[in-house]
């Protein structure tokens, strides 16, 4: 699947670098351009999904997440060279059961019981992004962006077990960055598609919808 988004945007590149007929710029200065999208993959969600496989301890195992999700904004302060602003979460989720015995003190038994537990975590980021627009096409923006600032990922632990410790941590270094490539297509001369690819917020890859202003 990466192979074949990787496969598509390059040659959907080659193919606008390649074209003669070029009329007019996608985006040009004073343009603002908004971005929404969904990423992939959820690296913890992932993780998470991987370390439990083959476990068999746990008792309705469920494991999800949302995201990375997020919108970004930019203004092309020139034809080539925009700045923009990237807001972007995502959240991981694992609640089980455990059935063990508790001693009961009145009867002298060993008592069947079930315990719940849940960990969360997520983490809430915003960029200031710089972005240079290598491509010129009246349909097709590609550009590359590089962005930093603040990203905070929390860590909650709560259980129904009496002798859990619950509890919650934030990240030592709440730091948010982005080092990629991304390209639009506009369907119309307000309204398009995005796709990028990259290391930092909003995932791997990520896709969307985009509306210029």
């Amino acid at each position: 699947m990466k192979k074949l988004i990787f496969s598509l945007f390059t040659a959907t590149v080659l193919f606008a670098l390649n074209s003669t007929s070029v009329q007019a710029q996608a985006v040009e200065q004073g343009n603002v351009i908004v971005d929404a999208y969904y990423g992939f993959p959820n690296l913890y969600t992932a993780v998470f999904k991987t370390a439990y496989a083959n476990s068999g301890s746990e008792v309705n195992l469920k494991i999800g997440g949302l995201g990375p999700i997020g919108i970004r904004a930019e203004y092309m302060v020139a034809d080539k060279i925009g700045i923009g602003i990237d807001a972007g979460f995502n959240n991981s989720k694992i609640s089980y059961s455990e059935e063990t015995t508790v001693y009961n003190d009145v009867t002298g038994n060993f008592d069947p019981v079930t315990y719940d537990y849940d960990f969360t975590t997520q983490k809430i980021g915003f960029m200031a992004t710089f972005n240079y627009h290598f491509l010129d096409n009246d349909k097709v923006d590609a550009y590359a962006v590089l962005g930093a600032g603040y990203g905070n990922r929390t860590f909650k632990f709560e259980s129904t077990d009496p002798n859990y410790t619950e509890g919650s941590i934030a990240s030592l270094i709440p730091v948010a960055s982005k080092i990629g490539v991304g390209m639009r297509y506009f369907f119309t001369d307000n309204i398009g598609a995005n796709l990028a690819l990259g290391f930092g917020q909003g995932g791997i890859v990520n896709v969307g919808l985009s509306a210029k202003f």
